[in-house]
């Protein structure tokens, strides 16, 4: 007897064939039968999907838990596996929580989650997944390395340019941790440790990725005025070094900038269409959840947080950024403080408001907001078009991500709701606005993904695939989490099947089966 039948569904493999009606059959971790009119005595627990799709389980390709910690302080990531998330790639935008190899390295991470009291007993990225496992996680967790990681642990704070042994030596790290199982290389590049990296660095570093067929993910040097810039430079990158890219959460920020949306797209096409594996991930909203201190002129951040509290204090600096930010045309009433280190009091508010409550001009409260929260505060942004960002998910490139995190419980800061409703959301896009057909966004959450990570038996329901299943109802699933309420669980996820463990069932108590594993190619 096998161990669990899923029966009466409708099957979305994954593959983008048409969906079609059959029972799920699982045995231990893997899917063993997919055919029609399985008898419920072939398994221990039924599972009743009539009027429902059963499909592979999610693949989040740009998940943050590490940089928020949360995959060790929350690691059971209930608010992934509760929308169908059973996979995350970790190491995103530049930041790794290996390799660890001195104090500063793991400091990457700090713009996003307070270091106190974070314990790291390892060095290398084997030793990293050797901790993990001694976790138990609600999901499966893979994870690129980060170019900031690796800088940072040899530079510090240092602004100048790498030298040739130590680029060296970034490369040898680099290559031992796609050895020992990383997926490949992520960068950064509007980050403080990253914004002054040379176009040969970056090419020095990418080109150790074809020799194992991994892919570059890259946070673009600017979302903006000069997105067009940015996106060459990533083509330039991908396609001198022959490997595979996708862009991190793209979009155009700021209104004035919007009609370079087509100019960015047709870069993106031309580039697949003559050949370059490219592609990008999105997220189904039209607010940001952004570092504060990139909003601010790049030399104001070179060099990290010391250098940019130094010069919020010194009074000429603290002008001369000034000026910068009035000649931007920040939305500040829509820029909302979700994060601010040791000031829970601005939680929640806009700079907007925080200007008239302190009577001074909006450019000088982010100042003060960045001042009092010691460089560590993170803001929601609505600088999105609502139509370009559907644009975006309907696309052939497209992947949809969360660029979240796994949540549990609440805290003190606000998180952005697409950590809980990113795939109830693009599922709900695709009933009301029929964006996409259903299989083609089952696609762009699970084999797509799987297909850049390099992963054969996992994002298709196939037998002797993992048993990662999702079942959900087409009819109601429904993103619940806003920005003024984001610990919200989705609806109409009715189960996620991790490992062939029942990881969330809609409507009963959550199970503890915490059955993820640490994913190395």
């Amino acid at each position: 007897m096998k161990d669990i039948l899923i029966q009466n569904g409708t099957v979305i493999d994954g593959i983008a064939k048409a969906a079609y009606k059959a029972d799920v059959l699982i045995d231990k971790n893997k899917i063993v039968e997919i055919t029609p009119n399985i008898s419920e005595k072939s398994a221990k627990k039924v599972i009743d999907a009539t009027d429902k799709y059963v499909t592979p389980g999610f693949i989040d390709i740009q998940n943050h838990s590490d940089s928020y910690w949360t995959i060790f302080d929350q690691p059971d990531q209930l608010s992934l596996v509760s929308q169908g998330i059973t996979t995350i790639v970790m190491g995103n935008c530049g930041s790794s929580l290996a390799p660890i190899f001195n104090q500063e390295a793991i400091k990457t991470v700090q713009k996003w989650h307070s270091l106190t009291g974070v314990n790291v007993n390892w060095a290398t990225f084997e030793e990293f997944c050797k901790a993990l496992e001694q976790i138990k996680i609600g999901v499966n967790v893979a994870s690129l390395i980060g170019h900031a990681t690796l800088r940072r642990g040899l530079l510090g704070d240092q602004v100048r340019n790498i030298t040739p042994g130590e680029l060296k030596v970034m490369g040898k790290l680099l290559n031992q941790s796609l050895d020992e199982g990383a997926l490949g290389l992520s960068l950064g590049l509007v980050y403080a440790h990253e914004v002054d990296s040379t176009q040969t660095e970056l090419e020095e570093l990418a080109k150790n990725l074809k020799r194992q067929d991994k892919y570059l993910s890259i946070h673009l040097r600017n979302e903006g005025a000069e997105i067009l810039d940015a996106v060459d430079e990533a083509l330039h990158i991908a396609q001198k070094c022959e490997i595979k890219l996708k862009i991190s959460h793209l979009k155009v920020r700021e209104k004035q900038n919007w009609h370079l949306f087509e100019h960015v797209m047709n870069k993106l096409e031309n580039a697949f269409h003559q050949g370059s594996d490219v592609s990008y991930d999105a997220y189904p909203y039209s607010t940001s959840w952004s570092v504060l201190y990139t909003y601010l002129p790049r030399w104001a951040y070179e060099g990290g947080r010391d250098a940019i509290l130094a010069k919020l204090s010194n009074q000429t600096e603290r002008r001369k950024i000034l000026d910068f930010l009035r000649n931007q045309q920040y939305d500040y009433n829509s820029m909302r403080v979700a994060t601010a280190k040791d000031n829970p009091t601005l939680v929640g508010k806009t700079i907007g408001q925080i200007a008239e409550n302190q009577g001074v001009s909006k450019e000088d409260a982010m100042l003060t907001v960045l001042a009092a929260s010691k460089g560590q505060a993170i803001v929601f942004d609505r600088n999105v078009s609502t139509e370009q960002m559907e644009l975006l998910i309907s696309s052939p490139l497209a992947i949809v991500a969360t660029d979240g995190a796994g949540y549990t419980h609440e805290s003190a800061d606000l998180v952005h709701p697409r950590c809980f409703g990113s795939m109830p959301k693009l599922l709900k896009l695709v009933r009301e606005k029929k964006l996409l057909t259903w299989e083609q966004a089952i696609k762009k959450i699970t084999s797509e993904p799987a297909r850049l990570m390099g992963l054969k038996s996992r994002g298709v329901l196939k037998p002797e695939a993992f048993a990662d299943v999702v079942v959900f109802d087409p009819a109601t699933v429904l993103d619940l989490a806003d920005y003024d309420q984001p610990y919200q669980i989705a609806k109409g996820i009715t189960t996620t099947i991790v490992n062939g463990e029942i990881a969330y069932s809609e409507g009963e108590a959550k199970t503890q089966a915490l059955a993820g594993e640490i994913i190395r190619r």
